[in-house]
């Protein structure tokens, strides 16, 4: 038993010792994967982004529609049938130019009587004027009294009067007469016909819709966003045709405010090079740009904290976060345009800024590319 005893124990010492070496070197070789998890675990995982320069606009965006800038209807002025509507829809005129014809029998029916009433009072008026004539002769013979003289006088001056007032109705029913044609108010197109040849018309009925060559943008915009900035002059960026947009600025707006939504109108006019490929009544993307900075410093969004005392953002410098008081003045989108002691490239926390404090040792993660 004890020869046993004595052969195992070296063969035990042996393994001891290969055991406390292998674990010696291990410790010494592997000590810094160990400190550098630990330092990790050790500090806060934020989401980071870099700080840009570049132009900055702050805009309010609404949907306008094309039209002219002077667009009229134009109305019937007498009862009757449109008997035609000379100029075609979409097509350019004159001003002048007959542009709708209402057909009014009874208007002509009564200036034909008119006229006959016109004649009637002209001969009466010549007999009695040519009796009162006589009359006189005869009371300067001293055939009949002064009296019968007079009476014949007034009934010639009645007479006159009552001829002219027959001229004056026959005037008036003439110029009536004119209204049954409608003519171009200015140089212009017709942008749609409101009544097909054929129908009746009261006077106050619209015919058609015509407008100038002038175009403009109209946008119903609602009471507080223009309180919020818009004005006459304010810049305007129109997008006609999903490509570069025209630059133009504020011509007018409503002095009231209309409707439901409480909504004014405002104006912009449309120049020759954003008109081209445009009709009437197209939509518009207007977007009206109430500040603007052609070179600014941005932040995101989400890296601006509201305090008590006022806004600011946590920069990363040296693996810890330091809290930066900032002042925005714009914001575009998802980024902040900021006055601030930052330049490009710095980077600020857009993460987890509950749990941030100014000195806390962080672990930056880029936003700008894929977390690993």
């Amino acid at each position: 038993m004890f020869p046993k005893t004595r052969v195992r124990l070296p063969r035990m010492l042996a393994s001891i010792c290969l055991l406390v070496f292998t674990t010696f070197l291990v410790s010494s070789c592997g000590s810094s994967p160990d400190e550098t998890t630990s330092e990790r675990s050790s500090r806060l995982a934020v989401r980071v982004s870099a700080v840009r320069t570049g132009p900055a606009m702050e805009t309010l965006r609404y949907v306008g529609t094309i039209h002219s800038r002077n667009e009229i209807k134009v109305l019937s002025r007498v009862a009757g049938k449109v008997a035609a509507l000379p100029v075609e829809e979409g097509q350019s005129t004159r001003r002048g130019t007959p542009v709708a014809l209402i057909a009014a029998p009874e208007m002509d029916a009564r200036v034909t009587r008119v006229y006959a009433e016109v004649a009637r009072a002209k001969e009466e008026s010549a007999f009695l004027c040519q009796q009162a004539e006589t009359d006189r002769s005869l009371l300067a013979s001293h055939v009949i009294s002064r009296i019968t003289s007079d009476a014949s006088r007034q009934k010639c001056e009645s007479s006159l009067a009552a001829s002219r007032a027959a001229e004056a109705r026959l005037n008036e029913l003439k110029v009536l007469a004119g209204n049954t044609v409608e003519r171009a108010p200015f140089d212009g197109k017709v942008l749609k016909w409101l009544a097909e040849p054929g129908e009746n018309a009261m006077p106050g009925r619209p015919l058609l819709i015509f407008g100038d060559e002038t175009l403009e943008v109209r946008v119903r915009v609602h009471e507080k966003d223009v309180l919020a900035g818009i004005h006459q002059g304010t810049p305007v960026l129109l997008d006609t045709q999903g490509t570069h947009p025209v630059r133009s600025t504020v011509s007018s707006i409503s002095p009231m405010a209309a409707g439901p939504g409480r909504t004014m109108e405002v104006r912009v006019p449309l120049d020759n090079e954003g008109r081209a490929g445009l009709w009437h009544g197209m939509s518009v993307d207007v977007a009206f740009v109430l500040k603007e900075k052609r070179q600014a410093l941005l932040v995101p969004a989400a890296a601006v904290r509201e305090t008590k005392t006022g806004a600011g953002v946590y920069t990363v410098r040296n693996g810890s976060a330091h809290w930066l008081e900032v002042k925005p003045y714009i914001r575009e989108g998802e980024w902040v345009g900021v006055d601030a002691d930052l330049q490009e490239g710095d980077r600020v926390v857009v993460g987890n800024l509950e749990a941030v404090r100014d000195g806390m040792a962080v672990y930056p993660v880029s936003v700008e590319r894929k977390m690993p």
